[in-house]
């Protein structure tokens, strides 16, 4: 008995540690994929991007193209502002921008989803903002948000200072922290910061008279986003982020201080922009200036709105500005329209991330001189890019490679082998590159009745691309898991030798 009960311990031991070490590994993050990335002409990528939501922001109140009118038909009077007409002349204006949905909770879904009909619950799906896009590519996602503070949008924020009353006068500033980005943790100093700048709010909004508290509140929003910028440059310049700001004045001046008191709103928020503006400049960071929605007045010396159907049919409610400035952006205005569905896209191709939100319905603005490709394998494998006939580019042992700086409206040939000699679905593809696109190739041989039905709801996503340049540079992104693999090894080879010592000591 006691020599079963003797033979009977190293087994148990080799049970127990199995199982501590599986229960470990099932808990490490799976690897990433890898991506190649091919620079086949030489682009400026944003180091991260700043987006400026002005809250209610009527374009034909701001642009000089346009002329505001009250819905009784009487021209109204313009904003008079320097700072953003000279952001304006140094960027890429579109001079006809709509918004689908005129209420602050429908703008900002649409802005941030690229879908015409989304909602808050909208955004919170899987993979259907820009956010989780973002997060895939390593970036950190931080907001101030005064209003447009919706509940998945709040929830997409690594971290987010959102005014808790939503209210001039009883203003509440408070900051959350979500955990969206395991790999990239929020500095500590930045939520030290964001902290500092909450309690200061209180501060912007103390005085008797109703439009120093009205400027006060945008102006504390626009000084929280420079101190969030500047500690970002100082701190983290290797860090990508995408800083989304709402500043809410503008909206309730127009609600309830009349026309007169809306434009002065809008021209005391033009005087603190510019340092905004400098910062992203300096820091490589893209500069994008928009609005959710816009205003409208009934006549002269009236209080405005936006959501109603009396208001929200008019080109004051639903023309909102689009000022874009990045090192690759060409600058000029763009005629034509355009919907706010198309923000997200063009969001993106703006930081050179060809992927999009999941249920897109909008089409990127090519605002840079050039478009990307982006191609998915199955497994690891090579590809060959041509171009009438010539090779630009063979990168391979990858399983995604992201060609970069492609010149619009040029048709490309797409090539793909994998390294096992398992078959493609098609070996070659001929694509037409108008924007940014996702190719993506399947494999015969590896498809089940699960990814079958995965691949018939998947598209294809054909974009542009042209060749500005004979040399490519190209650099591999290691899996961000590599230590986890080392880890693992020697945890491995750990218990098998403490497995043999027990039984040898039996």
């Amino acid at each position: 008995m006691m020599s079963g009960a003797r033979n009977f311990k190293p087994l148990f031991t080799l049970v127990l540690l199995t199982a501590t070490l599986l229960t470990f590994f099932s808990a490490l993050p799976l690897p990433a994929a890898a991506l190649t990335e091919v620079e086949v002409s030489p682009v400026n990528t944003p180091a991260g991007a700043v987006v400026l939501i002005i809250d209610g922001l009527s374009a034909p109140f701001i642009y000089p193209e346009l002329t505001p009118h009250a819905l009784d038909g009487a021209t109204l009077e313009k904003a008079r502002i320097e700072n953003i007409p000279e952001i304006g002349k140094n960027s890429v204006l579109i001079l006809k921008f709509r918004a689908p949905q005129t209420f602050t909770e429908g703008g900002h879904s649409v802005l941030v989803t690229g879908n015409t009909g989304a909602n808050s619950e909208f955004v919170s799906f899987k993979d259907a903002n820009v956010f989780d896009i973002l997060h895939k590519e390593g970036y950190l996602c931080i907001a101030v948000m005064e209003k447009g503070d919706s509940w998945s949008i709040c929830a997409e924020q690594d971290a987010v200072l959102r005014d808790e009353n939503n209210s001039i006068k009883n203003i509440q500033i408070v900051l959350e922290q979500h955990e969206c980005s395991p790999d990239s943790p929020v500095p500590s100093g930045l939520l030290q910061v964001m902290q500092d700048r909450a309690d200061r709010a209180p501060g912007y909004v103390t005085s008797k008279e109703t439009r120093d508290r009205y400027n006060g509140y945008n102006k504390w929003g626009i000084e929280t986003a420079c101190a969030v910028v500047e500690y970002m440059a100082k701190n983290s310049p290797e860090q990508k982020y995408l800083l989304t700001v709402n500043v809410g004045a503008v909206d309730m001046s127009g609600h309830y201080r009349d026309n007169y008191g809306y434009i002065d709103c809008i021209e005391s928020l033009d005087s603190e922009i510019l340092p905004l503006y400098n910062l992203c400049k300096e820091n490589n960071l893209a500069f994008v200036l928009t609005a959710d929605h816009g205003m409208a007045f009934s006549a002269d010396d009236s209080k405005g709105g936006h959501q109603s159907e009396k208001f929200s049919s008019s080109d004051e409610a639903q023309l909102v500005p689009l000022i874009v400035h990045a090192k690759d952006v060409e600058k000029g205005v763009i005629r034509g329209e355009f919907g706010q569905e198309d923000f997200a896209p063009t969001l993106l191709g703006i930081l050179d991330i060809p992927d999009g939100p999941r249920f897109v319905e909008g089409e990127q603005i090519l605002l840079t001189g050039h478009v990307n490709l982006k191609v998915e394998l199955p497994d690891k494998g090579s590809v060959e890019l041509r171009r009438e006939g010539k090779v630009v580019s063979s990168p391979g042992n990858d399983d995604q490679f992201l060609f970069l700086g492609l010149e619009p409206d040029n048709s490309y040939a797409v090539r793909a082998v994998l390294n096992s000699g398992n078959s493609l679905e098609e070996k070659e593809k001929e694509v037409f590159l108008k924007t940014d696109s996702v190719v993506n190739f399947g494999n015969n041989e590896a498809k089940t009745k699960e990814n079958e039905s995965a691949l018939e709801g998947a598209k294809d996503k054909t974009s542009s691309a042209g060749i500005f340049g004979d040399g490519d540079s190209v650099s591999n992104k290691s899996s961000k898991h590599l230590i986890g693999y080392l880890l693992i090894g020697a945890i491995n080879l750990a218990g098998f030798f403490i497995i043999i010592k027990i039984m040898k000591k039996d």
